[in-house]
């Protein structure tokens, strides 16, 4: 179960469940200020974690991340999410630009071709008129795979083009490159959203992965800006 910590005055401490979005949910209630606010936070936490809880969302902007990790507590990983929305971003780079994709290249970067890569390539094969495939592990046995099932050129890992998806930390980037990773992913610009959740919770991306996970969220509800 995903635990969520929320912020409110007279906050105790204690947890209890509830359904954020459909999602169900173990909610804790935490006042953080004064003199005993992270003695509150604490046992907050300590009840989440206790009830079997690992994963917490918390408000935009939260500071006590350090106090929920000591307790085994971590946030959600929003990489398989934004992995799963590569495709369309990319797509929506090219259209920043007033780029019509089956006229573009794009570079797909990383340091090997996960299967996120192979799924990413494969659904822009049919869009794009280019690939470019820069992963120094598997690379080269995808770009072959591509070229006999799609037939789509396939340019060496130094070119560029005119969008590019990182899948990994720590692999080559040109400008404008779509960082698909880590807690503050660089997305050129762009932003994903959905729309149908209230205004605060719309570019929460902890908030749409979780969502995303427990089917509560599909491509039909996120909008690319």
């Amino acid at each position: 179960m995903i635990g969520q910590l929320v912020l409110a005055p007279k906050g105790r401490g204690t947890a209890a469940p509830g359904r954020l979005y459909g999602l169900p949910v173990l909610r804790g209630w935490a006042d953080p200020g004064g003199f005993w606010g992270e003695r509150r936070l604490r046992r907050a936490g300590r009840e989440l974690r206790r009830a079997g809880v690992l994963r917490v969302l918390t408000p935009r902007d939260f500071v006590w991340w350090p106090l929920l990790e000591q307790l085994g507590l971590r946030p959600v990983d929003q990489t398989p999410f934004l992995r799963a929305q590569s495709a369309p971003l990319a797509l929506a780079a090219l259209e920043r630009q007033g780029l019509a994709p089956d006229r573009a290249a794009v570079a797909l970067r990383g340091l090997r071709a996960d299967r996120d890569m192979a799924r990413t390539a494969a659904q822009l094969c049919p869009r794009v008129r280019r690939l470019i495939i820069d992963a120094p592990r598997g690379g080269q046995e995808l770009a072959r795979w591509l070229r006999w099932e799609f037939g789509i050129p396939v340019l060496p890992p130094g070119e560029q083009g005119q969008a590019a998806l990182a899948f990994q930390a720590g692999c080559a980037v040109e400008a404008g490159t779509l960082e698909l990773w880590g807690p503050g992913p660089r997305l050129a610009g762009l932003t994903l959203a959905a729309p149908a959740l209230e205004a605060e919770d719309r570019e929460d991306l902890s908030l749409l992965t979780a969502l995303w996970e427990g089917g509560k969220l599909g491509p039909e509800d996120i909008k690319i800006t």
